[in-house]
């Protein structure tokens, strides 16, 4: 389910199967994991436990879930920043419908469509208006977390409904539902970008600055960034969805900031910021890592403002390591 070589010479400094399974990059990356968690295993008696590795996976998933539709969006060239607002209105919308008593079953479609209709607003600013990708997702941003309050009144709801708190809480043989949820989605959308014409037109367009090569190809390039940033607002939906029912609560607050965390995460795996490559194995342990820490802080007592400065931190990383791929790849 990897993205395309970046054909970078091979190294001695790992394992020859971990580079040939992962790539350089991601052989690297899967190794800074195993040094995060040997380290935090050493300082912190309750971290290397079965029940901080469910917590882990649990709070992850649903930046997972995001992350897993980002790469895809990045491979594709573009980029979404309204990702954690759609998060935010869909589920306020859910937590809504709950708790003006319609059930679950209403609740959930009803979230998802929020996501339709954000991404197909995003999709027509992009490719019919022509507005930068950048500036119409942070416009549409503002406006879903405004509507994300008032959709509830600026309140928080707390949800009791017990079918959607099972989403986020509930427990498959020993495996927490919501990391279930992640690895379907990313399992998914490495299928479509690996082994589908939709993937390939993806990569296409994101290896050209404005898509030209691949049209003259014959890629139907406005109807695949149309598709893209729909799939993009759907799954954030899923993953508002996943955060609401883990929290067991809606508020307009819900992820904010957290669009800057993902794509960090999703760049670390190395997907290029400029589109082109991506791999969702790259992305999920760029999650992982992201994950791992954060929680190693919490762990240590570390003042949660430091979170912040780590997240901060892990973009600008994420930035340079992209700049110097793309410097080394153009020699």
């Amino acid at each position: 389910m990897g993205g395309r070589s970046d054909g970078h010479p091979s190294t001695s400094a790992l394992p020859s199967w971990l580079s040939t399974v992962l790539g350089i990059e991601g052989a690297g990356l899967a190794l800074a994991v195993v040094v995060a968690v040997a380290v935090l295993s050493l300082t912190t008696p309750y971290f290397f436990t079965v029940e901080n590795g469910r917590n882990i996976s649990t709070a992850i998933s649903y930046t997972g879930i995001c992350a897993a539709i980002t790469t895809l969006v990045l491979a594709g060239g573009g980029v979404d920043l309204s990702i954690a607002a759609v998060m935010a209105i869909a589920g306020t919308v859910a937590g809504g419908l709950l708790d003006a008593h319609y059930p679950v079953t209403v609740a959930i479609p009803a979230a998802l469509a929020v996501g339709v209709v954000a991404g197909v607003g995003n999709a027509l600013l992009i490719t019919v208006i022509g507005i930068n990708p950048l500036i119409a997702t942070i416009g549409t941003q503002f406006v879903l977390r405004g509507f994300a309050y008032i959709v509830i009144s600026s309140r928080e709801l707390l949800i009791n409904d017990k079918a959607f708190l099972y989403i986020g809480q509930g427990v498959v043989f020993g495996i927490p539902v919501p990391s279930i949820i992640m690895l379907a989605c990313f399992i998914g959308v490495g299928i479509a970008m690996s082994y589908t014409m939709f993937g390939q037109h993806i990569y296409a367009i994101g290896g050209t600055a404005d898509g030209s090569m691949a049209r003259l190809a014959g890629v139907p390039v406005r109807r695949r960034q149309i598709q893209m940033y729909i799939a993009s607002a759907v799954v954030s939906a899923l993953a508002g969805i996943v955060l609401a029912s883990y929290s067991g609560s809606a508020t307009g607050n819900t992820a904010i900031g957290l669009e800057l965390p993902i794509i960090a995460a999703v760049i670390l795996g190395g997907t290029a910021l400029g589109g082109g490559r991506g791999s969702v194995i790259g992305t999920i342990l760029g999650v992982i890592l992201l994950g791992v820490i954060n929680n190693g802080l919490t762990l240590r007592n570390v003042p949660y403002v430091w979170l912040y400065v780590v997240q901060g931190c892990a973009l600008l990383l994420a930035v340079v390591i992209d700049e110097r791929r793309q410097r080394r790849e153009a020699r």
